[in-house]
């Protein structure tokens, strides 16, 4: 089986609009949406030496029920359990707009989604990197604290076992990251 690159991230987060960058032949396959949940079973897109998989966004997703959710959610944890090892990479993609808001609302009750697949990620011992995506919503001096906060909550998730170098922002509209990304993709390919 060919090395995998896995897209994982919460629902609404830019993960097939990143697969379309990453897989440009693909584009008009690739289905995007403004709602949570356009993305509601794992998408295989090959692309040279390696295959994107898209995998559905976890949490909350646009008129599904409950169970819908549960069953997304063990489809993710069952692909990346069953397939760990041919991972190379596994690119996060988060809200940087909606993390703060999100990790707020969640973090008496609960670990919030996002810190919660990272450390998931690096259980299951798959290299990851992590994307603040949509960073050209903020003005400069906003984003940086944004990026400063998203780097502190995750690396305190996971006991500072996953590096700050690693989460890097992106931005699908714009392309920022994007070459940095590539880098990253083709070290980890030779690696693998």
């Amino acid at each position: 089986m060919p090395p995998i690159l896995a897209i994982v991230g919460r629902s609404n987060t830019g993960k097939s609009s990143l697969c379309r960058l990453l897989a440009p032949q693909f584009k008009k396959k690739i289905r995007v949406g403004k709602a949570p949940g356009v993305t509601r079973r794992i998408n295989t897109y090959p692309v040279g030496e390696y295959f994107i998989h898209d995998l559905p966004g976890f949490g909350y997703m646009k008129h599904s029920s409950k169970k819908e959710e549960d069953r997304v959610k063990d489809e993710i944890i069952a692909f990346l359990e069953t397939n760990a090892d041919e991972i190379f990479l596994a690119v996060h993609v988060i809200n940087l707009e909606a993390f703060r808001r999100i990790y707020e609302k969640y973090k008496h009750d609960s670990v919030p989604f996002d810190n919660e697949m990272l450390a998931f990620l690096l259980e299951l011992e798959i290299p990851t990197v992590v994307l603040g995506n949509k960073v050209d919503k903020f003005k400069h001096h906003e984003r940086e604290r944004e990026m400063a906060f998203l780097k502190e909550k995750l690396i305190e998730t996971t006991m500072g076992r996953f590096p700050p170098r690693k989460i890097i922002p992106f931005s699908t509209r714009t392309r920022e990251g994007l070459d940095t990304l590539e880098k990253m993709i083709e070290m980890r390919l030779r690696r693998s």
